[in-house]
């Protein structure tokens, strides 16, 4: 008896990726997964739960061997650029630009930039890592927003290039060094005497 399970065994294992493929895309022959005819046959319960079993360990082999050079990419790309910090800084970006666009009356494209550079001084306060990529691309973001905004007329008329460029450049650089200072400010804090 021993012989006829081992002979079973042997059997299973010799399946190639061609039956695998075929058995996992037309359903499993009684015939074909027991070995040979005079074995009882089994019920369809156990053909579907072989099915899946195989279905479930040729996907997870399939998605480990695919995965696996995407998580290092992941990883660095998670190093260097973070979605929900830009999305905040974004949106503290937007609301430090109209407060500080409010509070300097005369000013405003001035107030929106020191905003802009209030919210990189506290991330750069506030974060243990550097986020100058963000900081710098929700600065330059807000800044074309609101240079856009501002100078409507001018955009429409079509010389959009020039307010794009000034609220970019100015943007990048309000928050680059706003995160600059603060990260700066916070070492200088934290450092023993």
């Amino acid at each position: 008896m021993a012989e006829r399970s081992d002979q079973r065994t042997r059997e299973r294992s010799q399946v190639d990726t061609e039956d695998l493929q075929e058995l996992l895309d037309t359903g499993p022959d009684v015939d074909d997964v027991a070995g040979d005819s005079t074995d009882a046959p089994r019920s369809a319960d156990a053909d579907s739960g072989l099915v899946s079993g195989l279905r479930d360990r040729l996907g997870s082999a399939v998605a480990g061997a695919v995965s696996r050079p995407f998580a290092s990419i992941r990883s660095r790309l998670g190093q260097l650029f973070s979605v929900r910090t830009f999305g905040t800084a974004l949106v503290a970006s937007i609301v430090a630009a109209i407060g500080f666009g409010f509070a300097i009356p005369f000013v405003d494209t001035l107030g929106a930039l020191v905003g802009i550079f209030a919210v990189g001084l506290g991330f750069g306060l506030v974060g243990d890592r550097r986020q100058y990529l963000e900081l710098g691309l929700a600065g330059a973001a807000t800044a074309v927003l609101g240079a856009v905004m501002e100078f409507l007329v001018i955009a429409l008329a079509g010389r959009s290039d020039l307010v794009v460029l000034f609220g970019v450049s100015s943007g990048l650089l309000a928050a680059v060094i706003g995160h600059y200072v603060g990260r700066d400010l916070r070492s200088g804090l934290t450092r023993d005497i």
